[in-house]
């Protein structure tokens, strides 16, 4: 096993890596499991794997097979079997995808949608989470709080 080996083997080896440092402007379309640790704007289109390192930064349209994240991507992303957000990965914009993993630690904003395949069907939700930062406190007033019958008090 390689220096980029993944722990599912039954995805293809690792076809195109640009490291930290490189700077890429552009559309790239590949085929297999592409890598990228440095700076990329533009669209991204595959059916196969992109692997983000830590030091990864996208920014524009990502339309892949499988998404493993440990870096930063701006934009929409579309994934058609799965996606990984790993502990210091940051997603800002719209994720669509069937699968969904995210670490404690990745911070993960913006509209997601969980479908079946990588159309859009039906509303998409907003959410806005910090897996590793402090749980926000809700605001719960009076008529948020449910009554029981074992209740003391008077409404």
């Amino acid at each position: 096993m390689g220096m980029f080996s993944k722990k599912n083997s039954d995805h293809s080896e690792l076809n195109a890596f640009l490291g930290v440092g490189t700077e890429y402007r552009g559309k790239l379309d590949f085929v297999g499991t592409v890598r990228i640790d440095g700076r990329f704007e533009g669209e991204i289109s595959t059916d196969g794997d992109l692997v983000l390192g830590r030091k990864a930064f996208i920014e524009g349209t990502v339309h892949v097979g499988r998404l493993t994240s440990c870096g930063e991507i701006r934009g929409d992303v579309y994934v058609k079997e799965h996606a990984v957000l790993e502990k210091t990965s940051v997603l800002n914009g719209s994720l669509t995808s069937p699968s969904l993993v995210v670490e404690k630690g990745a911070v993960l904003e913006g509209a997601v949608s969980m479908t079946g395949s990588s159309a859009v069907v039906g509303k998409t939700k907003v959410v806005s989470a910090n897996f590793g930062g402090k749980p926000a406190q809700p605001e719960t007033t009076e008529s948020d709080v449910a009554k029981t019958g074992s209740d003391d008090t008077e409404a």
